[in-house]
């Protein structure tokens, strides 16, 4: 009894804060400027009307390079001079001048490109320096230690990054090969050419994630010719044809160890020592598992055949698919004439039934561009996308690495996610979100070189 009163003691104890979870934002007096609540923890309140501030913080770069010169002064300021102006457009929107229950930390980092990634024989000296701004907008959280009360103190949010003299490489894209590099450099990775899926203010937006700003006629991605990709291609269709090889040599294996005499007599004398008394005691159920056992046997022979023998039909894809894929590559490559070899290469997936089944590392074909419209070109990240003739600090790409994270783009609209808690001031893709549509993004994309 007593534990059937103290449940419904809980059961009646939880309604009223299920009913009390705030489905809006609270109210205040027109004079409140603070709009303090306490949340359910008093050593913690939140400021639902304190006014937006932002902050810098400046992170160390990856450092420098024997080989690169070190960022002098005068660079460092016009790097942050440009950062100014971009946080200054932010800043100006309503959201980001006016907004309350929020502020925002700029994170910045002066940083250098990675070498190691380039081109052999790149001037180092005139490569582009990658300069950065990522934006947190964290809630108006005070904390009380001692009865003393700290505001605005960091906690977790959602940032976005704007990178510029970034290029966006391989990131959300899908990787087909990699190139070898001499020395210690890591390959090369060579994957489809991302797709813009819309546009924002006359901005590509591409794969629904990122949004690019480029200077006109330049290209971050260079189309990879069909002879260098089925090369690059050569080391993924040769592992699947291994891998399909010591399949095979283990179902040899199996075909000889079950055609043997000596696999038959184990077989038969472990038979007769679980069943052998049953020969005089029982002899019907006898006949029946030695029958048994003969049909096994017949069985396992001929499966362990099969397997040893694969034919080019759909149980025989896990080996032929990979022979095949491998042989024709070898073959389209030795044929290709000076111009196949030099036009875009793009990939066609390989067919259904296949992939996953023989075609593991290599999921698809190299082809002519032109041979198949509509398939996807296969691409590498273009390093001579930089004028290396202007100074390392002018902006040459803005990439907005974190675009798609908090917002879609819906014709002439960006949406975004709606609030779906209250017990806090919302925070993160709530507030990029808004700035986002307040901002002009024409005079963002003007902080790019023309």
């Amino acid at each position: 009894m007593r534990r059937v009163v103290l449940g419904l003691l809980l059961a009646i104890s939880l309604v009223p804060v299920a009913a009390q979870r705030p489905t809006g934002p609270p109210t205040f007096e027109p004079g409140d400027t603070e709009g303090l609540v306490v949340s359910p923890n008093p050593r913690i309140r939140h400021a639902w009307k304190r006014k937006v501030f932002w902050t810098i913080s400046v992170q160390p770069g990856r450092g420098t390079f024997k080989l690169i010169p070190p960022q002098t002064a005068a660079e460092r300021a016009q790097m942050t001079g440009t950062l100014d102006a971009l946080a200054a457009l932010l800043k100006a929107t309503p959201n980001g001048s006016q907004g309350e229950g929020f502020w925002v930390k700029d994170s910045r980092t002066l940083d250098y490109f990675d070498p190691f990634v380039l081109p052999e024989k790149t001037p180092l000296g005139r490569v582009p320096l990658i300069f950065t701004a990522g934006y947190y907008p964290f809630r108006h959280e005070d904390i009380e230690t001692n009865g003393t009360w700290r505001l605005s103190v960091n906690g977790e949010t959602e940032g976005a990054y704007f990178e510029f003299n970034r290029l966006p490489e391989d990131r959300q894209a899908t990787p087909v090969a990699t190139e070898p590099r001499p020395g210690d450099r890591p390959a090369e990775v060579f994957y489809l050419r991302p797709r813009v899926t819309a546009t924002w203010q006359g901005l590509s937006v591409y794969e629904d994630n990122y949004l690019l700003v480029t200077r006109a006629g330049r290209d971050p991605w260079a189309p990879v010719p069909l002879a260098r990709a089925l090369k690059a291609s050569m080391s993924a269709l040769e592992k699947d044809r291994k891998t399909a090889e010591n399949r095979l040599a283990g179902y040899t294996q199996k075909l000889a160890e079950v055609m043997a005499p000596e696999w038959e007599a184990q077989k038969r004398e472990a038979f007769e020592k679980q069943n052998g008394e049953l020969r005089t005691s029982r002899p019907s159920n006898y006949a029946a598992r030695q029958r048994s056992l003969e049909n096994e046997i017949t069985v396992l022979r001929q499966d362990a055949q099969a397997n040893a023998n694969p034919q080019k039909d759909a149980k025989g894809q896990w080996y032929w698919s990979a022979i095949d894929a491998h042989d024709e590559a070898m073959q389209r490559l030795a044929a290709l004439s000076p111009d196949e070899a030099n036009s875009p290469a793009c990939f066609v997936p390989a067919p259904a039934g296949q992939t996953g089944n023989g075609r593991y590392a290599m999921t698809g074909s190299f082809v002519a561009e032109a041979s198949a419209p509509g398939c996807r070109q296969i691409v590498r990240t273009n390093w001579d996308y930089f004028d290396l003739t202007l100074p390392r600090t002018a902006p040459q790409i803005l990439f907005v690495s974190d675009f798609g994270r908090c917002v879609r783009v819906a014709g002439d609209q960006l949406t975004s996610l709606p609030i779906d808690r209250w017990d806090a001031p919302p925070q993160g893709c709530v507030q990029h979100a808004q700035m986002w549509r307040e901002v002009d993004w024409t005079k963002i994309a003007a902080l790019v070189t023309p």
